[in-house]
């Protein structure tokens, strides 16, 4: 009986002492205190990474002190897609809510339409190719939040001129965000 009653003290110990390191770790902090937030479309910061591909950050650490995850939308004309790509320090998500086109995870090609969803652990080769006639929309976004700046530092922001970066500009960029192209 002494011995479960000791096991269960040091249990509860070490649970409490769990709880109260995590209330101090700057990250569970900011989420302890974070407040929810709603944001209209009219509300994103919109940014063209290609002169006709629009990703629209609603929600993000920059601007909304958000640490566990963003959320962004983007447009892939006919033709158009994301390029084969991983994140060595971020999950990614996707929701597909218009048009059809391939989705590769590693080397397996997934067909994808309307209501179509993937996860996408760090660290794993990912792409999205819009076979269909129009405009394919998408949300999507990180985990932990942060990679979203990404796109502010490659983009051009909406109502400015579009400006195309050199290969290796685009390239030291990704390397900040722990992006690798394949």
């Amino acid at each position: 009986m002494k011995s479960r009653r000791k096991f269960l003290q040091h249990t509860a110990s070490g649970l409490l002492a769990g709880v109260l390191a995590a209330s101090t770790n700057p990250i569970f902090a900011s989420q302890a205190t974070a407040k929810g937030i709603v944001k209209q479309p009219s509300e994103g910061e919109t940014y063209f990474v290609r002169e006709n591909t629009p990703i629209t950050i609603l929600l993000s650490k920059r601007t909304d002190n958000i640490e566990s995850a963003s959320l962004c939308t983007e447009e892939l004309m006919p033709g158009g897609g994301i390029p084969v790509h991983k994140h060595l320090h971020n999950d990614e998500f996707f929701y597909f809510n218009k048009g059809n086109g391939l989705f590769l995870l590693e080397e397996k090609e997934f067909e994808i339409r309307e209501g179509s969803a993937a996860f996408v652990p760090r660290g794993t080769w990912h792409g999205v190719k819009n076979t269909g006639n129009g405009k394919m929309q998408l949300t999507f976004g990180f985990s932990p939040a942060g990679f979203e700046d990404f796109f502010r530092q490659i983009g051009s922001p909406k109502g400015t001129p579009y400006r195309s970066r050199p290969a290796e500009e685009l390239k030291r960029i990704a390397d900040t965000f722990g992006m690798v192209f394949r």
